[in-house]
């Protein structure tokens, strides 16, 4: 029989189902998705970014963006307005509320993280993400 534990594939495929539903679970309190989440923190560190920029910066596909965009548009934490310059470029700005919610977010973000650097053990944290960033790097 084979042990699916010994492929790294598997592994971190089983690591990801639990990041992502403990931190969809937290993120829940505040009607946000992991990915809207990233799309929010992009907008705060450059808002009035284009869709595109926005999709490139958080990997996530313009189809997927538009359905993202469209919820986070719906729930007033950001709004789409067409570019003065390039009539085909749509630039997508956070709003006051989407703001507030971004920067509460955050701080769940950035507690989740430093839990799973504990999780990691003192020793093994940046042998890890050099790890990671080595098959982030080595594969297409």
């Amino acid at each position: 029989m084979v042990d699916l534990t010994n492929y790294l594939g598997f592994s971190l495929r089983v690591a990801m189902k639990k990041i992502d539903k403990n931190l969809s679970q937290q993120l829940e309190v505040y009607g946000v998705s992991i990915p809207q989440s990233f799309i929010l923190f992009s907008l705060l560190e450059q808002d009035g970014a284009t869709l595109k920029e926005v999709g490139n910066k958080t990997l996530i596909d313009s189809s997927s963006m538009t359905v993202l965009v469209d919820k986070l548009e719906k729930d007033g934490l950001v709004e789409r307005k067409l570019d003065s310059q390039d009539r085909r470029a749509i630039r997508v700005f956070i709003t006051e509320k989407g703001r507030d919610i971004a920067e509460k977010v955050s701080k769940i973000g950035i507690k989740f993280n430093s839990q799973l650097y504990d999780l990691l053990g003192e020793g093994n944290q940046k042998e890890f993400i050099h790890g990671i960033n080595n098959i982030v790097n080595g594969l297409d």
